[in-house]
């Protein structure tokens, strides 16, 4: 349970743009502006909207289910109720900010995203490189060296989502 505590807290670290212990619809917004800069994207490339929008999306359902006081902020312990939750699947509002962001590293927008691809997309989410390769053999199970949103979503439902997001 700890380290399930502790990947929830850096989830809320990086969620928290401005640092100031409580989330809100704008960290969320400038979370994914953040990454799209990463990658030389503006938020009004269409990768760059589908992020945004499926950012938001993704706030509001946790504000929805998450913010008890209903004070349009998710404060840490809030937060990491709402992370242990989570299933292997997750919900349809992650899967979709995680579809969103797959997209936007696969740089040439083939529907594949390679080895190199992924671990620089973990990379820019504080994961070692070793961890990030490890969750990609997760995923490439026939060994080609990419992998699809389907195999993504595969690996995620037979070895939990955060397997595949922080490393197994």
């Amino acid at each position: 349970m700890g380290e399930r505590v502790s990947v929830a807290d850096e989830v809320f670290d990086r969620l928290d743009a401005d640092g100031d212990g409580m989330l809100v619809a704008d960290d969320y917004r400038t979370n994914a502006e953040r990454l799209l800069q990463s990658y030389g994207m503006g938020p009004s490339a269409p990768k760059g909207r589908a992020l945004i929008e499926a950012s938001l999306a993704l706030w509001e359902r946790q504000a929805e289910q998450v913010d008890r006081d209903h004070d349009g902020r998710i404060g840490r312990e809030e937060y990491r109720e709402w992370f242990a939750s989570l299933t292997a699947s997750a919900s349809p509002e992650v899967l979709a900010v995680l579809h969103a962001q797959f997209n936007v590293a696969d740089r040439d927008g083939d529907g594949l995203m390679e080895r190199h691809e992924y671990a620089v997309w973990r990379s820019l989410r504080s994961v070692q490189t070793e961890a990030a390769e490890a969750a990609f053999d997760l995923a490439d199970t026939d060994g080609d060296g990419v992998i699809t949103w389907d195999d993504f979503t595969a690996a995620a439902r037979n070895h939990g989502l955060a397997a595949l997001l922080f490393g197994p």
